[in-house]
């Protein structure tokens, strides 16, 4: 299964709403995929016993750990393999995927040697104790062993990605989800020659499965020629590229752990209140992420298109690739926040039959969708800004909007609405509008900057 790169001068000046459809989609249709995949996990865990499914809800967060290390690799590769081609240095473009590459490498090796001596200290921390943190153990360790594949596939994914081809990586994840099935089942009873692993099978094939999609996707970027052949010297870490892949992925990295660092605040307020408000706001954050799912198509469109036009010094371009994608976010919003508002109790009732979850839980998911759009337009300036270039940002906003924000908001909120967890819900609200304000503000300036820069080059 092979796929044709867009060629570069296509992603510089063809129609912008047919590019970020034809980069967007195949990313939704993966990303879902992603997620029924996270959901045959759990059911299989829910299948060996109550400890097992604690185990595997503790390591969530510190699995953010590998999805950080990957997202960062992903980004930086992404924005600046897009600018080389944008600018039509497709040799310096093969080049910088060759470095990308090595990068991933050593940071999926580096962060997997201190996530598996980690992980028994942070699972601690989350007061996990007896057999489901020894399982919890046995499962990230062998997560962190397949670190290096996250980062690798990842990074492929992004050189594939910058070249106008997101197909690939939605073939991966779904070919993934079917193998996901059998070998789950398979691992975790035995058969055959395999003795039965129980919990760790479900460890084991996850990493396996990273494997599998890391020569998958390499054969691809092979021959599609998106990647240079192995060659002498190819392959060797060139410092000042190996800094400008960190300067770009290191800031990608922490915003993605700001996020685990928000889950921690919420959680922590919430369990102040009962059971039950942990219980309806840890589904009603599930419900939630599958609902934004379009927007990380719509980010990969935006990171992309916004690189090419960088590299083609196309400041115009710009403004065309941030009003499609807010377009497109709104006809998604207009679809998704009232089904999800008007219907909150129904999806809330998939997960659980607790009347109490239920209700509180329904009432934080309609509170959600108001903050629904500002997501949309927070992920796509966000997203921008790295193909720009200028990542920095994306960590100062997340630290405001995932931590200095709830501190100071919601402890307010919860003595001024009644019942308390309203306070919270208000909380996120707040706190998601204010940084998409703040974030709407610089990305005007960062604009009116490019557009001056580029007129004084050109003229």
């Amino acid at each position: 299964m092979s796929s044709t790169p867009t060629h570069a001068s296509t992603l510089r000046e063809a129609p912008v709403p047919g590019l970020v459809r034809e980069l967007s989609i195949p990313v939704i249709v993966g990303m879902f995929f992603q997620t029924m995949y996270n959901v045959v996990d759990t059911w299989a865990a829910g299948l060996i016993s109550t400890e097992a499914l604690a185990a595997l809800s503790a390591s969530f967060p510190v699995f953010f750990f590998v999805i950080a290390v990957s997202h960062g690799c992903q980004a930086a590769t992404t924005a600046l393999v897009s600018h080389k081609l944008g600018a039509n240095e497709v040799e310096d473009a093969k080049g910088m995927s060759g470095q990308a590459l090595v990068f991933s490498l050593w940071m999926g090796i580096l962060s997997g040697a201190v996530g598996w001596w980690a992980c028994p200290h942070l699972l601690g921390f989350l007061n996990l104790e007896g057999e489901p943190l020894q399982l919890g153990i046995t499962y990230l360790r062998t997560i962190f062993i397949s670190t290096p594949f996250y980062a690798l596939s990842s990074t492929l994914n992004g050189i594939l990605s910058a070249n106008g081809s997101t197909k690939p990586f939605r073939n991966a994840i779904i070919i993934c989800f079917l193998l996901n099935i059998p070998l789950d089942l398979w691992f975790i009873h035995g058969g055959g020659p395999l003795p039965a692993m129980g919990f760790a099978g479900i460890a084991l094939a996850t990493a396996l499965l990273q494997v599998v999609t890391f020569v998958y996707l390499y054969k691809v970027a092979l021959q599609t020629h998106v990647l240079p052949r192995m060659r002498k010297g190819c392959y060797l870490p060139h410092p000042a590229s190996q800094f400008k892949l960190m300067e770009q992925g290191f800031p990608a990295m922490v915003n993605i752990l700001t996020i685990a660092g928000g889950i921690y605040v919420y959680t922590w307020f919430a369990a102040g209140l009962g059971t039950e408000v942990v219980a309806a706001m840890g589904i009603s954050m599930r419900i939630e992420q599958i609902v934004l799912l379009p927007s990380i198509g719509l980010n990969t469109a935006a990171m992309t298109l916004s690189g090419h036009a960088l590299g083609a010094r196309n400041a115009g371009r710009l403004m065309d690739i941030f009003r499609t994608c807010l377009k497109f976010g709104f006809y998604i919003y207009l679809v998704g926040g009232p089904v999800v508002a008007a219907f909150a109790p129904f999806w809330m009732s998939v997960f659980t039959q607790d009347p109490d979850v239920v209700g509180i839980g329904a009432t934080c998911l309609r509170i959600s969708m108001l903050s629904y759009y500002a997501y949309i337009l927070l992920f796509t300036i966000t997203s921008m800004l790295q193909g720009l270039q200028r990542p920095m940002f994306a960590i100062w906003i997340g630290l405001y909007r995932q931590v200095l924000a709830p501190l100071v908001a919601v402890p307010f909120l919860m003595t001024v609405f009644a019942p308390p967890e309203l306070g919270i819900w208000w909380g996120v609200f707040a706190s998601v509008w204010t940084g998409t304000l703040v974030s709407v503000l610089y990305g005007v300036f960062v604009y009116k900057r490019i557009h001056r820069e580029m007129a004084i080059s050109q003229g």
